[in-house]
């Protein structure tokens, strides 16, 4: 069987950590395949979301599993008109607040360290009926906001969104808050330094105030995500190395990027936000790297680059070297 990517591409386009999970974890999604013809059991459901409990500081009841932050901004989208937001913002949101005709009050991301106005973000959120703020923020890789500038924000009482899939990495978190404050959900994953993406585990820590109906969502997770999780849970020490080995990754990048004359941002996430010559994402495309095009949010030559293993780094960086010419690189 073939899976992705094809024979032959470099792909560092959607944010996948390209290390594969640790046999425990591939070992329990098995060991819950042999047995599939069986619903998953309740007692499966809530032992992850007590394990994950424990990972995060929190109670376990806060907790919900969802099959993708997809599956939970539904829930948010469905009871709202108007949604205040960053720009750029986690494209899956915008993708989704279109379709569910909510539109989007947002705040652009200013001048060359892409900052959030918080005054100007928390005007627009007094005018919208809920806030979501990726943090770190998709597609720049930067922290929007603090513990005090969250606070501000769920003191207008309305619902609002903390997107912290990237948590592991920037290790800066508002699930603190989760308890104290009923309108406020923090969503997480799984899929990045737990190694989990094709499993589609994202745990949301939600307050009081979210109406999340238990026999609805506990099904939602299949038998052998929820094993997967659990194992990951329990035996967790390899995220670390994860974490450690994609900000190394991190940094290889921004060095060799610099040399090859583009730009790169500092980052909190498992990727690098670049800037090249005009069509820099077609030009590499032609030559089998994948990355994300951002020039239609960005501007010419922006790209999203997931950091890789040192293998894949490397091999990025000597097509990049190999691509372009000193006139091409942007000043």
């Amino acid at each position: 069987m073939t899976l992705p990517p094809p024979a032959g591409i470099l792909k560092l386009d959607q944010n996948e950590v390209p290390i594969p999970p640790p046999e425990h974890v591939v070992a329990a999604a098995a060991q819950a395949l042999s047995v599939s013809n069986w619903y998953q059991p309740a007692a499966l459901y809530d032992e992850v979301r007590q394990l994950y409990a424990e990972y995060s500081g929190v109670d376990p009841s806060r907790v919900w599993l969802f099959p993708g932050a997809d599956d939970f901004f539904d829930i948010l989208l469905h009871r709202v008109k108007t949604l205040a937001a960053p720009r750029p913002t986690y494209f899956l949101l915008e993708d989704q607040s279109a379709f569910h005709r909510v539109a989007l009050v947002q705040s652009p991301l200013t001048g060359e360290e892409f900052r959030l106005d918080f005054s100007d973000f928390l005007d627009k959120a007094k005018r919208a009926d809920a806030v979501y703020v990726d943090n770190p923020n998709n597609p720049t890789g930067q922290l929007l906001l603090d513990q005090r500038e969250v606070e501000e924000l769920l003191a207008l009482g309305k619902p609002t969104v903390i997107d912290e899939a990237y948590f592991e990495f920037s290790g800066v978190t508002v699930a603190g808050l989760v308890d104290s404050w009923p309108n406020l959900a923090v969503v997480r994953t799984m899929s990045k330094a737990f190694l989990m993406a094709g499993f589609r585990v994202t745990p949301v820590l939600a307050g009081r105030g979210w109406e999340i109906h238990y026999n609805t969502v506990r099904f939602r997770v299949s038998l052998a995500s929820l094993a997967a999780a659990r194992a990951a849970l329990y035996k967790r020490d390899y995220v670390n190395d994860v974490v450690r080995q994609i900000r190394e990754g991190a940094e290889l990048l921004r060095q060799g990027l610099a040399k090859a004359g583009v730009k790169t941002w500092p980052t909190w996430a498992n990727f690098l936000l670049a800037r090249g010559p005009p069509g820099f994402a077609q030009l590499l495309r032609k030559h089998g790297v994948w990355v994300r095009d951002e020039e239609q949010r960005l501007g010419p030559g922006y790209v999203r680059i997931t950091v890789g293993t040192r293998e894949m780094n490397l091999q990025l960086l000597r097509t990049v070297a190999a691509v372009l010419s000193p006139a091409s690189a942007p000043t």
